[in-house]
């Protein structure tokens, strides 16, 4: 194999589609929106190892950089030979992998045709609720954030563990939707699991772990030669965010020598009170992605990728909490990684490097009231504010580095007694550049219910906006209301009376370069497209066509209003 190049590729390639139908499976049975339509799930195929061989192109890179974390805790817990078909592992520990207790990891082994166990899918999930109290800025220890699930045996032999469940069932708020997204997960880890006997019997596979093998192996070849091709050094910055006990500073130290990098976070802000803390295996994945990233971004993720990386953070910091802190939050904290990876690296790559993201950190909303019909519901819905600038590519809407996506209004609106009342972009949110940041959007939800609605979110970038790089100039921060009136407060838990509108006006991302570099047709086209307004085009870019000569029009992202 390891001389054939082309049909490595082509099994390469089928590892990954089955990884694709594995991700749509999950999609089409789950039944929380955060998974349907805010794309807060990953699926991973590894090897019997636990080594990450193939994954779909659109899941969150935190969740990849964690899912071979936790199957190999799994695997220490129960050993390949006491693995048998059917056999399912679930934990949801935060030290454990992705680092909160809503994301419940599920590991199924594969065994082959000839009954060996050759390899291990996994799927992780957000669940819609995971009991604990619903304040995620106000937890103060793990044990207020939900239940947390030790390493246990789901399934054996492919007959539940009912008690596992009833278990379950009894600690959340929304028991059908959990439940639902469970058999979801493990639905899509029995797809996964038929297409690769399937495969290995159609294409003669006699030995899983020597392909996997293979495909790692040129992965880390071809991910060692980008880092030998970068400046050797040791590179260096800070960022700063919003904390609910004041502001908190992750510091990065970054040494590329030869062909490994390793990545040190010493002097970044102790562990807090709060739920703003990161585990160690959240800040690797996050650590790992951005420099995937800038190094070699075309080739397909698995193991091979981060094997030249190492990362260490003192324990007891922000970025390597000790137990039992409070973590519910904690992509507020790890999601600002990247940006602080992008500023040190700027000098070395700037025709690579991405501006800081006002979708930094991803915004999850929770909502907690009675339905139509009398039942309780709880809600998280996702919106993103601009993305960074990045050479040749304005910012957009969109969310980095997280990948999650928007939950449509449609969905609120069916599921529950909310009104999505205004979703429109912001004028001049994004960071002014020759490359613009991407625009922050306006979105009112309001109650219609005649019951009162808990609303609960932390906010990020009110005193800390995206930052723009190399000359470019930042966004727009962020901004919360209630009914009209201002809220300055990162942590929000409220309850909306009936007819209550809350309101989020979510940051725009930095710009790239010096804005007086920027293209005059894509002042106008911005001028035009209501993204930036004629005075904010004469002060940041020095446009001077007569304000006359643009057309008197919004586009229709931008007429928003009441529905």
């Amino acid at each position: 194999m390891g001389h054939d190049p082309i049909a490595l590729r082509i099994l390469w390639d089928k590892l990954i589609s089955i990884t694709q139908e594995t991700s749509a499976a999950l999609v089409r049975t789950a039944f929380s929106s955060v998974v349907r339509e805010g794309n807060d799930y990953a699926v991973v195929l590894m090897d019997a190892r636990g080594n990450s061989v193939a994954q779909p192109w659109h899941c969150p890179p935190s969740f990849l950089g964690t899912l071979p974390i936790t199957a190999r805790h799994l695997l220490r817990r129960f050993p390949p030979e006491t693995l048998r078909p059917g056999d399912s592992l679930v934990t949801n520990d935060p030290w454990l992998g992705t680092g909160h207790l809503p994301d419940l990891t599920i590991v199924t082994p594969i065994f082959g045709p000839r009954g060996e166990l050759v390899a291990l899918a996994g799927v992780i999930a957000h669940m819609a609720d995971i009991g604990g109290i619903i304040d995620y800025g106000g937890t103060r220890e793990v044990y207020e954030e939900g239940i947390r699930i030790p390493m246990v045996r789901l399934a054996r032999e492919g007959s539940l563990d009912e008690t596992v469940l009833e278990f379950i069932r009894n600690n959340v708020r929304v028991p059908e939707d959990v439940v639902g997204d469970i058999n979801a997960m493990l639905a899509a880890n029995w797809v996964a699991s038929e297409r690769v006997r399937q495969l290995m019997i159609e294409e003669r596979i006699e030995d899983f772990t020597a392909l996997a093998d293979e495909i790692l192996s040129r992965t880390e070849g071809a991910m060692r030669e980008a880092i030998r091709a970068a400046p050797a050094g040791v590179y260096a910055s800070e960022v700063s965010l919003d904390g609910l006990e004041g502001s908190i500073t992750l510091r990065v130290r970054v040494e590329i020598a030869g062909d490994t990098i390793h990545v040190d976070f010493a002097g970044s802000s102790p562990q807090n009170h709060s739920s703003l803390n990161s585990v160690i295996s959240y800040t690797y994945a996050y650590t790992a992605y951005p420099l995937k990233c800038l190094l070699n971004p075309s080739i397909p993720n698995n193991e091979g990728c981060y094997r030249p990386i190492t990362v260490a953070a003192p324990e007891g910091c922000v970025l390597n909490a000790k137990p039992p802190a409070a973590v519910m939050n904690r992509n507020q904290v790890g999601h600002f990684i990247p940006a602080a990876i992008f500023s040190a690296l700027a000098e070395v790559f700037p025709d690579r490097v991405m501006a800081h993201s006002g979708s930094t950190p991803v915004t999850l909303e929770a909502f907690a009231g009675t339905g139509r019909d009398g039942s309780p519901y709880v809600l998280l819905v996702g919106f993103n504010g601009g993305s960074g600038a990045a050479p040749g590519r304005d910012g957009r809407t969109s969310c980095f580095p997280s990948n999650m996506s928007n939950t449509p209004a449609e969905v609120i609106e069916l599921t529950t007694p909310l009104l999505v009342e205004e979703k429109v972009l912001i004028p001049d949110s994004g960071g002014p550049g020759k490359f613009r940041g991407g625009p922050g959007q306006r979105i009112t939800i309001r109650n219609l219910a005649n019951t009162p609605v808990l609303h609960n979110l932390v906010v990020n970038r009110l005193n800390h906006p995206a930052q723009g790089l190399l000359g470019g100039r930042p966004g727009r921060p962020n901004r919360l209301f209630l009914n009209g009136r201002p809220l300055r407060q990162t942590r929000s838990r409220l309850a909306l009376r009936p007819g209550d509108a809350i309101t989020v006006e979510y940051p725009g991302g930095g710009g790239l370069y010096p804005p007086a570099d920027r293209d005059r047709d894509r002042v106008e086209r911005d001028v035009r497209d209501g993204l930036v307004t004629p005075r904010a085009a004469a002060l940041e870019y020095q446009w001077e066509r007569p304000l006359k000569a643009m057309p008197a029009r919004l586009p229709r992202a931008q007429q928003g209003g009441q529905r």
